[in-house]
């Protein structure tokens, strides 16, 4: 069932407004206009990316970043943390709970779950079944994907504090893994449901290639639609039900090249995200969200992302977004909080498989 949360936007209408004003798109294209006046009374909001001072067009469905670049401090945040072209991706992070550290120290398999208990596999591999059962040319190499290759898997994303919030009333627990994996891994992506298969350098892998070598995938990208079972890419609520959501899923030990828990490598990451997140709460007050953050998304991962603006490197950062990341300053304050709490404890470990 939908859940609806206008609180949240209300409260983001008047938190927005507060700072450098706010435009909100409604379902026919019009525009709710908030203004405050800056320092030498003209609109921040009209003044995003070079436009007139009393205009300021958001398409519906899509998001925006405005104020003018001197009213916002500091460098662009998260410019080295855009997740777009995935074929290169060798290092992600997964958040797991205080009992499978326990088991992973003990000895136990990277990857030792089928599905999270009463949860299922998830809705990637669900949908992988689906591609598997039918005649396309990518139901191979989904079916193999699903019953060998990724028969125990677990979730993973290039940036920790992407992810470390999960959904609401859904976490993932606050013990950070870091796994990197192998230099020749090839990568599948998953999208509207379509199959198919990139190097390191993001060129295509022939699917009758990936085929007859699935040992050399070694993590499948999966980008879900904000309506399941469409290619929607749109959703005006705030309900994490109706946003999309991207993430890596991992299940191949043979593509890893080695996995690590509590290292000053990760220490130093998380290091990295605060100070980027940090910066950020810093530029919050300067931007300009659209009402229908995040359902919006979807649309927007589907084009190129505008690496000037501090929003545009914030969403494509993002993994699941929902309204515990909508971009406003209790979230963001409450986000850093939860990081600082989440910094790695106990004796280091690395592990190389096969070793």
């Amino acid at each position: 069932m939908r859940r609806r949360y206008p609180s949240i936007a209300t409260a983001l209408t008047a938190i927005i407004a507060q700072g450098c004003g706010l435009i909100t798109s409604n379902h026919d294209g019009s525009d709710d206009r908030v203004h405050t006046a800056g320092a030498a009374g003209q609109s921040s909001a009209g003044m995003a990316s070079g436009g007139s001072s009393d205009s300021l067009h958001i398409d519906a469905g899509g998001t925006s970043q405005a104020g003018s670049p001197s009213s916002c401090p500091g460098q662009i945040s998260f410019a080295d943390q855009i997740v777009d072209a995935v074929g290169a991706t060798r290092i992600l992070y997964s958040w797991t709970t205080d009992e499978q550290v326990a088991e992973l120290r003990a000895g136990t398999e990277l990857f030792s779950r089928s599905e999270r208990p009463g949860m299922g596999r998830g809705l990637l591999f669900t949908e992988l079944a689906a591609v598997a059962a039918g005649t396309t040319p990518d139901s191979a190499l989904a079916n193999v994907l699903v019953n060998e290759t990724f028969a125990k898997v677990r979730f993973a994303w290039p940036n920790p504090w992407a992810t470390l919030l999960g959904f609401p009333g859904e976490t993932y627990g606050n013990q950070l893994l870091r796994i990197e994996l192998k230099a020749d891994a090839w990568i599948a992506r998953f999208n509207r449901g379509v199959l198919d298969v990139v190097d390191a350098d993001n060129r295509p892998v022939p699917l009758e290639m990936a085929l007859a070598n699935p040992k050399r995938i070694g993590a499948i990208f999966h980008e879900s639609r904000a309506v399941a079972g469409t290619s929607d890419c749109y959703s005006g609520t705030f309900s994490h039900s109706g946003v999309g959501f991207r993430e890596f899923a991992l299940g191949n030990i043979e593509m890893v090249e080695r996995w690590s828990l509590a290292t000053p490598d990760i220490t130093e990451r998380l290091d990295h995200d605060l100070t980027e997140l940090k910066a950020f709460e810093a530029q919050v007050p300067c931007l300009t969200i659209a009402s229908n953050w995040p359902g919006a998304l979807g649309c927007d991962w589907e084009g190129p992302v505008n690496r000037d603006s501090v929003l545009s490197n914030y969403e494509f950062a993002l993994g699941l977004p929902n309204e515990l990341y909508l971009p406003n300053p209790e979230n963001i304050a409450a986000l850093i909080a939860t990081l600082e709490m989440s910094m790695p404890t106990g004796e280091p470990l690395i592990v190389t498989p096969g070793q």
